[in-house]
């Protein structure tokens, strides 16, 4: 290209311009309209008691508008800040001007953390509405406390021995709690707990503790009584993060020996120790009074030579000065099994104490099974039958026995099967039990056997056996009825009959007539019923218990309920109640207006079933006595128990 030709090109530029915006923007319009704080927030970085620090913040207005400042504070009052505007509030700020405010912070106490503003509230100064008028609103400045490090309280000496201070006395010694940690961070020490009032600690106000800084703590001890003072006292801190401390302090008021055993025990428990084997515990004889104190023996009292206590050092005797300590050294040696329970004597010349006496417990351990019976045999047992013995596990031994597992021994008979085994592994206390059952079925016609395994931890026999033994037989080679006499049809055992008193409840065979009666069994109809004779309105009452031993069995009970003048009110109130385990057994009421005869039926009855309580109260105008037939029955649907009832009658 020519330099003409440029020059041409550059001139059609020039002549043509930049394009135009249809729209020109308008005035620059921030986006916040008020005040602004310079720096955003006031950092302090000395922050321990005795620092004096002053910083400034510059506050502007971003608006071609006069502000009204109307208040400068802190958002909570804090008597360590002080305030001073450049200009004292109210004032009017000029259109986009600034002014100043100090804040000086003098610390007179450890830190705390807190939220803490200068609030700087302001609005237009015009009264006048206008499309640019500013509103009203709040500058805040945050003020931080630039906290580094980790404060640490320790306590010097952690214990205090005030030794012997006669009553009424004082006596004082000094504690020197420190802050051990780092940094700019104090900590305050404003709480001394001693739970005691004999003991003061003289604790000053205001304590703010910079790192390696420390203070002395008066601890006073005044007894105002003869006593013995063994306490803790907490120092704690309210500034955060840090824990309290705790000082041991012991002292004594009393003008004579006095014996103490440390810990102070009612009794020492050795708990279980197993057989063949030691146990010892080491606790100290205390001399907690002002004067010596001899102790003249120490002894334990076994003739089973099972205890043994002696000094540290293996001496029986010994003198302690006051606040005084020894070790005394007990020992349980496991040599037979059983319970310990023998007296630690400290015979002393303590006035008031002359002898201590702690009781020494253990129990050396060594669990011990028995198993009944020690053998099962079921003899002939007809063929087709089921039959279960009972087999009873106890610990007749002392601790806890361990029963593991319980097993057939191999070879037993498949016929011979566990009932209601318990969840195994399983524990027994001394004398505690556990039973389950043993079933054989009579499948075949032979001499069956074996054997039950019993695993537990007894230390002289951990497995046992049982030995059970079986035959299975035809009706013609046994059959064997309890309670009743057998009879065989169609080569089955079965129940012919039951002895006078007793029923066959549950339909088996195998365990024959096993429902005893409760006494005689009551007729089974009304009128032949146990009669209860005449129960009167002054309270009178009877009772009887039976059984139902079948779905067809009734039992029936009369009584008359007799019903006598009364000057004032009448007393006559019958109830009658039945009770028993079995939810299927109910009864009938019925009642006669008639004093004799023995009714069941007719005009005038009333009758209630399917009850277990009825009461009849009686009317002062009328005459109430009557007849009361009760029939106890089953419910026909539900199979037979051989669960007692009982009848409550009560009158008046």
């Amino acid at each position: 290209m020519t330099n003409a030709r440029i020059l041409l090109v550059a001139a059609v530029i020039s002549a043509c311009g930049p394009a135009k915006n249809p729209n020109p923007p308008g005035p620059i319009v921030p986006a916040f309209r008020g005040l602004l704080a310079t720096p955003r927030q006031l950092a302090f970085t000395c922050v321990v008691p005795g620092c004096d620090t002053t910083l400034t913040v510059k506050v502007t207005s971003n608006v071609n508008r006069r502000v009204a400042i109307k208040r400068i504070v802190l958002s909570n009052p804090n008597a360590e800040y002080t305030i001073t505007s450049a200009e004292p509030p109210p004032f009017i700020l000029g259109a986009a001007s600034d002014f100043t405010i100090d804040v000086r912070f003098q610390v007179t106490s450890a830190p705390k953390s807190e939220n803490l503003e200068l609030l700087v509230t302001y609005t237009d100064a015009s009264a006048e509405e206008s499309a640019d008028r500013i509103e009203a609103g709040e500058l805040k400045v945050p003020l931080v406390k630039r906290l580094v490090g980790e404060p640490l309280l320790l306590a010097t000496p952690q214990t205090l021995h005030f030794g012997v201070v006669p009553v009424t006395q004082r006596k004082e010694l000094p504690v020197t709690v420190r802050n051990a940690g780092f940094g700019n961070i104090a900590l305050e020490v404003d709480r001394a707990d001693s739970g005691v009032a004999a003991l003061q600690v003289n604790l000053p106000a205001n304590i703010a503790l910079v790192p390696d800084a420390g203070v002395a703590l008066p601890f006073v001890f005044k007894p105002l009584e003869e006593m013995y003072l063994k306490t803790q006292v907490e120092l704690a801190s309210s500034t955060p993060g840090v824990d309290p401390v705790y000082v041991n302090v012991e002292g004594t008021s009393y003008a004579w020996p006095r014996v103490a055993l440390e810990p102070e025990e009612t009794a020492l428990e050795f708990g279980e120790v197993p057989k063949n084997s030691r146990r010892s515990v080491r606790v100290q004889l205390a001399n907690v009074g002002g004067m010596p104190l001899n102790v003249t023996s120490l002894s334990a009292t076994d003739p089973t030579n099972r205890v043994t206590v002696a000094f540290q050092g293996g001496m029986n005797t010994a003198l302690l000065q006051p606040l005084q300590r020894l070790n005394i050294d007990v020992e349980v040696n496991g040599l037979m099994p059983g319970v310990v329970d023998v007296p630690l004597t400290i015979v002393s010349d303590d006035p008031a104490r002359g002898m201590l006496i702690i009781p020494i417990r253990a129990v050396i351990t060594e669990p011990k099974l028995q198993a009944a019976p020690l053998t099962i045999a079921w003899g002939t047992v007809p063929q087709g039958w089921v039959v279960s013995k009972p087999v009873e596990l106890r610990n007749i031994g002392y601790g806890s026995l361990t029963i593991k597992r319980l097993t057939f021994v191999g070879g037993t008979s498949n016929l011979f099967t566990f009932r209601n085994l318990p969840a195994l592994p399983m524990q027994l206390e001394r004398n505690a039990r556990v039973a389950f059952e043993v079933e054989f079925r009579a499948e075949t016609n032979a001499a069956l056997g074996g054997s039950i395994s019993i695993e537990t931890d007894d230390p002289e026999d951990p497995f046992s056996e049982i030995p059970l033994t079986a035959t299975g037989g035809s009706c013609l080679d046994g059959c064997p009825i309890t309670n009743g006499t057998p009879a065989c049809t169609m080569g089955a055992c079965s129940i012919g009959s039951c002895n006078t008193g007793w029923h066959d409840t549950d339909r088996s065979a195998s365990n024959g007539c096993e429902c005893r009666e409760i006494g005689t069994d009551p007729g089974g109809f009304c009128s032949t019923g146990v009669d209860k004779g005449t129960l009167s309105d002054s309270g009178s009452s009877a009772n009887h218990t039976g059984i139902i031993h079948s779905t067809d069995d009734e039992d029936w009970i009369r009584f008359f309920g007799e019903d006598r003048g009364q000057v004032f009110g009448d007393d006559y109130d019958v109830r009658i109640t039945l009770s028993s385990a079995d939810p299927n057994i109910s009864m009938c009421i019925s009642r006669y207006a008639t004093a004799t005869g023995t009714q069941c039926e007719g005009a005038g009855s009333s009758e209630q079933c399917g009850i277990r309580t009825f009461r009849k109260d009686g009317s002062y105008l009328s005459e109430d006595g009557a007849m009361y037939y009760i029939k106890v029955y089953r419910n026909p649907s539900n199979a037979a128990t051989c669960t007692p009832y009982t009848v409550y009658m009560q009158n008046g």
